[in-house]
């Protein structure tokens, strides 16, 4: 709702979800701190909107709160309507705030190497050398504010204050400051200027993810942490890594080294295809980890397995000598659920992956799993959380494990079109949760239109808009809206050769799951995205993200 011409404030619909939650989640148990209708109660009336955002202490604990700031335009107001996921609440003030070449960063304790960061995004998008280690009067200021800030902000949130004189990113938590940090870099128009206003953020879901499969063609490190760069432009934290599948094997594992060795040496055309060190791995982790993003790492089973039957034979119940698989088409091979073996390779695997990531998820696989009856579907999946548990990860699993019996901490991601699935609303009304991943809206993958040069298109085409015009608590019949964790979009890369490839599909659509993940329903409104979305072809151009314009949208 509009209030004024220069204010904006967007309340938190009734499925808002602090980042909080999520950790709850992912623990199993609701956090004591949080509301009964949040922990999954009846979910209670909506929030109330928050307080316009110039009315919140912007200073650290302690200090006098800013003088009033003169009322925006409309236009002012306009010039802050740029940034994506949309903002909870946007107030435009007077004036303009304009970076140079003396302008300097001061960071409260723990909040150095975000300054840093912002540093180096501003020398990138800028060409300005701007200090990261300005003094307490430096006009930019990050302020990290554990007690006495805003209780909305969770660990994710943040406020932005922008006078004339200065720039303020205040959060309880460092991610939620670096979330602030990327709403700025968005904000700063092609002169070096942001509008003076004041923006308080926070996400609606807890998990706003982005999958990348290096199975099909594999990526260099440096291109999955490019990759990583571009989505933490838009405020996703979860780092979805499909490691193994028929045409290529990533994951080192000490026990079975041909894994590597023969499995990773294909993929889609037969090219040369590659796989991970530990040392590698080590290196995405930490750099996903430096964007405020968590890798989960997927090992893909008891289908999708035909790079792993062509190293070790014996791990299919025929024996027989499998061959490389280079074809887009999946192999429809199987583990042997059968062999005691099998199992004891399960959990040699789900070791080294755990070992990969500290993260809390380590994901399972178990889609497509064609060659095998419901009874031996049901009973390696099982097995599989087992071993995922045996770690001390939480197990994830796409949508078929809900016809398995569930561990009560075991999530399941939906990524099919068929609605509705009774398995999986089932699994979601006995305390399963749920990420959803539909493939005719999430999938980065899919083509935009008929005749596209890159992508598949057996979920639909994809446009921007249909990318944009779902919501993840109604998109399957059945799922009670608490069972919701957050969004994912995944990029499957039979047709992705390379970085460019990536880009390509994703952009614009990533940022549109991007906003479902984050902002509230009531914002939800593809004409108005699309004039924000428009706005960042020139902040793509100065970074290098390469993007398809879409006529969908009014680039500017």
């Amino acid at each position: 709702m509009i209030l004024d011409s220069s204010h904006v404030d967007y309340p938190r619909g009734v499925t808002g979800r602090s980042s909080a939650l999520r950790n709850a989640v992912f623990a199993g148990v609701c956090a004591a701190a949080l509301t009964s209708a949040a922990c999954g109660g009846s979910g209670g009336a909506a929030s109330s909107s928050p307080p316009p955002a110039s009315s919140s202490a912007s200073g650290a604990a302690g200090t006098a709160p800013d003088p009033p700031a003169a009322p925006g335009s409309a236009a002012d107001l306009a010039a802050l309507q740029r940034v994506v996921p949309q903002p909870t609440t946007i107030t435009a003030n007077a004036g303009v705030f304009a970076f140079g070449a003396t302008t300097a960063i001061h960071a409260s304790a723990g909040a150095e190497p975000i300054a840093a960061d912002l540093a180096a995004y501003l020398k990138q998008q800028t060409g300005l050398a701007v200090s990261a280690n300005g003094g307490a009067d430096a006009p930019v200021q990050l302020v990290l504010q554990p007690t006495g800030g805003d209780p909305e902000w969770g660990t994710e949130g943040y406020k932005l204050v922008v006078r004339s004189t200065s720039v303020k990113i205040t959060a309880a938590d460092a991610a939620g400051l670096f979330h602030g940090v990327q709403t700025l870099r968005q904000l700063v128009a092609g002169d070096n200027k942001v509008q003076a206003g004041v923006i308080s953020d926070h996400p609606r879901f807890g998990y706003r993810g982005v999958m990348l499969d290096v199975a099909r063609h594999f990526y260099s490190v440096a291109d999955v942490k490019s990759y990583i760069d571009a989505a933490a432009l838009y405020k996703i934290n979860e780092f979805h890594l499909h490691l193994t599948d028929d045409q290529g094997w990533r994951l080192t594992v000490p026990d079975y080294p041909k894994l590597t060795s023969v499995g990773g040496a294909s993929q889609v055309g037969g090219g040369a295809g590659g796989s991970y060190s530990a040392a590698d791995l080590k290196a995405i982790v930490d750099y996903a980890a430096s964007r405020y993003m968590t890798v989960i790492p997927e090992v893909d089973m008891p289908g999708h397995v035909g790079a792993a039957v062509h190293s070790y034979p014996e791990l299919a119940c025929d024996g027989r000598k499998h061959g490389a698989v280079t074809t887009v088409s999946p192999a429809y091979d199987s583990l042997c659920t059968k062999s005691e073996s099998t199992y004891g390779f399960v959990d040699s695997v789900m070791k080294a992956a755990a070992e990969a990531s500290p993260g809390p998820l380590l994901h399972m696989g178990g889609d497509e799993a064609q060659a095998l009856n419901l009874t031996q579907y049901n009973g390696f999946v099982k097995r599989a959380q087992d071993a995922v548990a045996g770690t001390g990860r939480t197990p994830v699993a796409w949508a078929e494990a809900a016809t398995a019996p569930l561990l009560p901490q075991t999530i399941l991601e939906y990524w099919d079109t068929a609605h509705p699935l009774p398995a999986v609303a089932q699994a979601a009304t006995r305390g399963t949760k749920l990420i959803m991943a539909p493939g005719d809206h999430a999938y980065l993958d899919q083509q935009y239109t008929p005749g596209f040069p890159l992508g598949l298109h057996w979920a639909g085409y994809t446009s921007v808009s249909k990318a944009y015009d779902w919501d993840p608590v109604t998109v399957l019949p059945g799922v009670p809206p608490t069972a919701v964790v957050g969004v994912e979009a995944p990029l499957w890369s039979e047709t992705v050769k390379s970085l460019a490839d990536a880009e390509t599909l994703a952009f614009p659509r990533l940022p549109a799951v991007a906003e479902i993940g984050w902002s509230a329903p009531v914002t939800h409104d593809f004409k108005q995205f699309a004039g924000r979305l428009g706005k960042q072809a020139g902040l793509w151009g100065r970074v290098g993200i390469r993007f398809y314009r879409s006529p969908e949208v009014p680039w500017s």
